[in-house]
């Protein structure tokens, strides 16, 4: 029969399965002080709990259900990484929109965009980040003229509460915009940040939209074609030139990107025969803003078709209020 010491520190061990042995050990001693009066031998208790106090204890431990994983050599700490699985799209022809930048976007590309999509028979919609601009979250000087934060939150759920109904899907990705949020509330108010009301969608009411949130630093992709939002790969590593060249030079795969607000392709052949192409798509927002009004940026999106395994990609242009 189990001690009442033993079926404490158990409790305990379950409750504390990150913690180290000496840490939970000092933490039983110190609430539970009459059941244990030793660090060390509570220690050594927390150590063949967990199935750590030799292989003759190990065998004779009937329940292993708190036994940890047995290194040969050494117990590594917990890591702090975050593995990010690419999602897969879905769909068999996506709308790509992305940098409408919101409340700064240009209502007839922006319409523009949306018929073709729908008048193709585009079934899901990709916002492909930077659909917000955070004017007024940046850490860039501001512009006393720009609207409220809550103001642009308004602007972007009227939008998303109209194009919701008109996809089977519709998905979101945090762009560079988006995340200045993150580091905005990280800043001023570190104590909301891991609060699930003010997280960014809950914010947007994505869940009452049945829009589906893509952290800004997952990939996405659509067959074997990579979806990205571009300002993953930092800002050094794009051509001035041809903004798909430099897509290419960090993706080496197929690749389709936003963030830089230009139409470009590139296309290589690999040592194999095998060709590989990248696209940068136009953006949807105001081509003259009072930061930069001198610029090579162009309004434009893209249609994803999927074949099989395959897929095609319609990189459209904008240009006098046509699709080219």
């Amino acid at each position: 029969m189990k001690s009442k010491a033993r079926t404490l520190a158990e409790e305990y061990c379950r409750k504390h399965q990150d913690m180290p042995h000496l840490t939970l050990a000092k933490l039983l001693r110190k609430e539970h002080s009459l059941l244990f009066d030793s660090i060390e031998k509570t220690r050594s208790m927390i150590r063949q709990i967990r199935g750590l106090a030799g292989d003759r204890m190990r065998k004779g431990t009937t329940d292993q259900s708190l036994f940890v994983p047995k290194s040969p050599y050494f117990t590594l700490p917990k890591s702090a990484i975050v593995k990010r699985m690419p999602i897969n799209i879905k769909g068999d022809k996506v709308l790509l929109l992305q940098d409408i930048h919101f409340p700064y976007h240009d209502e007839e590309s922006l319409a523009i965009a949306l018929n073709y999509g729908i008048e193709k028979g585009c079934d899901t919609l990709y916002l492909n980040g930077d659909i917000m601009d955070c004017h007024t979250l940046s850490r860039w000087e501001n512009d006393p003229e720009a609207r409220s934060f809550s103001q642009e939150l308004e602007t972007v759920r009227s939008f998303l509460k109209m194009v919701s109904p008109l996809f089977k899907k519709v998905y979101y990705k945090e762009g560079n915009h988006e995340e200045r949020y993150w580091r905005y509330l990280s800043s001023h108010a570190p104590e909301l940040v891991e609060i699930e009301a003010f997280n960014l969608q809950s914010l947007l009411w994505l869940d009452q939209y049945g829009v589906e949130w893509i952290d800004g630093r997952t990939f996405a992709k659509f067959n074997s074609l990579n979806v990205v939002h571009g300002h993953e790969f930092g800002q050094n590593v794009f051509s001035p030139v041809n903004i798909a060249r430099g897509l290419y030079l960090r993706a080496k795969s197929h690749a389709i990107c936003g963030h830089w607000h230009q139409t470009s392709e590139h296309n290589e052949k690999d040592i194999n025969g095998k060709i590989i192409t990248t696209w940068s798509v136009g953006c949807l927002c105001d081509l003259s803003p009072r930061y930069r009004p001198a610029n090579q940026w162009g309004h434009g999106f893209a249609i994803l078709h999927r074949d099989g395994k395959n897929f095609h990609v319609e990189n459209k242009k904008i240009y006098e209020q046509k699709v080219y």
